[in-house]
């Protein structure tokens, strides 16, 4: 194969590409820009300076940065016949980055070139395409970490989509990575994939099929995989509605075929029954209750959200939440790979601002630990974080974190921090740093070819019934059936089934009884256990906006190797006595005992009121107590607890400036009382018109080491014509404390033109 001859990547050949596309674009008539031709172009300044002192005063940091980025954006869409659809065009990017500090100096360039083409011809009965995608990134300078690489993807597709009939979908494509002297990376993808779907009356089939061959020829490695998944669902009622159906079956097949040169890895997707995912701020509290249900995070669709959100969450909003994004396996499998799919490009100095944790969870305490890199258990929260790197994959983009050993768990979970607001003001031309959301969870299985070396096959079935039936119509009666059941080559057969029965009557207007009863039984991994679950609840609504609710909940587990129970009761009040006044009282308390005889006492007790005075005004109140006490066991007793409290204010005197004050308590045992003070505001004065002006002001300060942060940042937006903005910004964020004390800088102008 011939290797693509170098091309000149510095500053002149980006600006003579701009050039061009002004000069053969810019001439041609205006009626016909307006109709086929759309694009833009942005230059993007960034000055920044940084200065860090320890507590003594001695400066350890004194950096300048500059950073200069241009993108164009051109593209070119035709119809030169009624069925038929052109679409062309390229993205061309460049960054320029200089860094100094007290004893280094670093400078870079990063170039980017991404042309495409698709052709589209369709109607209401088919559907056909072509199309062509190649990205090239270079990198010079003394931060540059490899060679110019290409990324290239020819791809066609076949839709047919009949009335009352099966439809068919066919996508064929080839890609191409490798860097330009192919000393790195240089492999070749072919894949081939085929689907189809149809459905008659209560039944839903459907069919996929994925062939991919991939070569590695740097060292003469080629795996052969083939995929498939059948599946069929249905749904139904019967006996005038009183009993309903729900039932899927789904089958995978799967096939590798490896011949090993010297070297390389192959990589074997693995498939779990269902993604979980949760937001809280410890993530060993993580238990199956605390990790809901995510189906999206294992649907194979990769540019869908599965509602979580990594960007910069707002102010309300606890930043010392992380996200913990996770799956289950049903049966212990091994994995020393995942990756996180989100929905966009980002830049590396965003995707750096993301630290990772690896968690697994144990089967039988039920409870979540953390591992490091080789797989070993560490302490819980520790500093200890697993690298990730961010790159595209097929035309989409993951974090891949890899295990230098592989473990062997049913459950695992990522556990990552959302972005901080401080990254998103040093990188203002990062567009909307409020939603980088995460569309995908993928476990992977990486081992030496040589190990795989041959021809491998796996199979897995899973099916899932749910029967609903109604006994009796008042007091509403129901049992309910519920099955899931997985079979996979190589392990035994695992399951859980549940029957229950659930009681909901409405005894007068003002109270209504819940209640459930009903066993489980689980098989996995060639363990059997049992569990009877009960609860009972009590809702009271004695006055229009008045509602308590009662409700006591218990689980008995009996495993092979012991008894572990779990009870709690949970009281909720939830009043609105006046317009703009709300309150809300909640208290709970929950016992239980694990495997070795270990018991755990958890209190817990909310509040809060809200009091809305005025449209413009609003106070906020919250308490929050929380204590534990575990005895017995094999470990020494111990006691925890713990309780915050805060109170709030936002006032909005009219629509163009907003202010808010905040004043919080945080008080731990055997910790020192902290308290937390944020206040801040918002001014627009000229919202409406062609320049818009902006004043934001943060501060934040904490007793524990004496903490203040501070952020201010004035900016201004101009509309210079129709098509055509430019934005300027200034940020200074001070962050002080006993420790150490910083003073950051930024400067910004973003020119943005359209056409």
């Amino acid at each position: 194969m011939q290797v693509p001859r170098r091309r000149a990547s510095g500053p002149a050949s980006v600006c003579a590409c701009a050039a061009m596309v002004v000069v053969l674009f810019g001439g041609l008539p205006r009626a016909v820009q307006a109709d086929i031709i759309s694009g833009s172009a942005e230059l993007d300044m960034n000055l920044s300076w940084n200065k860090t002192k320890d507590a003594t005063g001695v400066v350890t940091s004194n950096s300048k940065g500059n950073e200069f980025m241009q993108k164009y954006n051109i593209s070119l869409a035709v119809n030169p016949f009624p069925l038929l659809k052109i679409s062309s065009g390229a993205l061309i990017q460049q960054d320029v980055t200089t860094l100094h500090d007290i004893n280094s100096n670093s400078h870079g360039t990063t170039t980017s070139f991404s042309p495409y083409f698709d052709a589209l011809l369709t109607n209401t009965l088919y559907q056909a395409g072509v199309g062509y995608v190649r990205t090239e990134n270079s990198q010079s300078g003394t931060l540059a970490v490899e060679p110019k690489t290409i990324n290239e993807e020819y791809h066609a597709a076949l839709g047919w989509r009949p009335v009352d009939l099966p439809d068919l979908s066919v996508r064929l494509s080839h890609a191409n990575n490798y860097d330009v002297d192919r000393l790195n990376r240089d492999g070749t993808t072919d894949m081939v994939s085929v689907g189809s779907r149809y459905m008659y009356r209560t039944f839903k089939l459907g069919y996929q099929f994925t062939g991919t061959d991939t070569r590695d020829n740097l060292h003469d490695t080629d795996t052969t995989q083939m995929l498939h998944n059948a599946s069929v669902s249905y749904s139904d009622q019967f006996f005038d509605k009183r009993v309903s159906l729900y039932s899927q079956y789904n089958v995978n097949y799967q096939q590798s075929t490896t011949s090993a040169g010297n070297g390389g890895v192959v990589d074997t997707a693995l498939f779990p029954v269902s993604g979980i995912s949760a937001f809280n701020i410890d993530p060993s509290l993580g238990t199956a209750d605390q990790n809901t249900g995510n189906p999206a995070l294992i649907d194979s669709n990769f540019t869908s959200t599965t509602g979580i959100n990594l960007g910069v969450v707002a102010p309300a909003v606890n930043t010392n939440n992380k996200w913990s994004i996770g799956v289950d396996f049903f049966n212990v499998t091994e994995i020393n790979k995942i990756r996180i799919f989100v929905d966009r490009q980002l830049p590396t100095s965003i995707a750096s601002a993301f630290t990772w944790q690896i968690w697994v969870r144990d089967r039988e305490t039920d409870t979540w630990s953390q591992i490091d890199q080789n797989g070993t258990t560490v302490a819980p929260n520790s500093a200890n974080m697993i690298p990730a790197t961010f790159e595209p994959l097929q035309n989409n983009y993951d974090f891949t974190l890899t295990l230098l050993s592989s473990v062997k768990t049913r459950f695992i979970k990522v556990v990552v921090n959302t972005l901080p607001q401080s990254m998103a003001l040093a990188n203002p031309s990062f567009q909307n740093p409020d939603r980088i959301f995460v569309t995908e969870f993928q476990g992977v299985l990486s081992q030496p070819a040589a190990q795989v070396k041959g021809t491998r096959s796996s199979s897995s079935q899973n099916l899932n019934m749910d029967v609903r039936t109604r006994i009796l119509d008042s007091p509403s009666l129901y049992h309910s059936l519920n099955l899931s059941l997985t079979a996979t080559s190589g392990a035994d057969i695992s399951y859980i089934l549940n029957n229950s029965l659930l009681l909901d009557h409405k005894i007068n207007e003002v109270f209504s009884v819940g209640a459930t009863v009903g066993r489980e039984d689980i098989s996995s991994s060639g363990q059997q256990s049992s569990a009877f679950l009960y609860s009972a609840s009590l809702k009271a609504i004695p006055l229009v906006g008045l509602t308590n609710t009662l409700v006591y909940s218990g689980r008995i587990d009996y495993q092979p190797k012991g008894t572990t129970d779990n009870n709690s009761i949970f009281f909720t009040n939830i009043s609105q006595p006046y317009k703009g006044v709300a309150f809300n009282l909640s208290a709970g308390y929950g016992i239980s005992t694990n495997l070795v005889g270990q018991k755990s006492e958890n209190l817990s007790f909310a509040s809060g009121t809200s009091i809305t005075p005025r449209q413009d005004l609003s106070f906020t109140l919250t308490y929050n107590l929380s204590k534990s006490n575990i005895t017995g066991g094999t470990t020494p007793p111990s006691s925890s607890s713990s309780q915050n409290g805060l109170l709030g204010i936002s006032y909005r005197p009219f629509p163009s400036l907003y202010l808010f004050a905040s004043l919080g308590v945080q008080q731990g045992e055997n910790q020192q009382t902290q308290y937390i003070q944020n206040y801040g505001g918002n001014w627009s004065p000229f919202p409406d018109g062609d320049l818009q002006f902006n004043v934001a002001y943060n501060e934040n300060a904490t007793t524990l080491n004496n903490q203040k942060d501070t952020n201010l940042t004035p900016s201004v937006s101009w509309r210079i014509a129709p098509r055509a903005t430019l934005n300027l910004s200034y940020s200074l964020l001070t962050s002080e404390s006993l420790i150490s004390s910083t003073k950051s800088s930024y400067v910004s102008m973003i020119l943005r033109l359209f056409f």
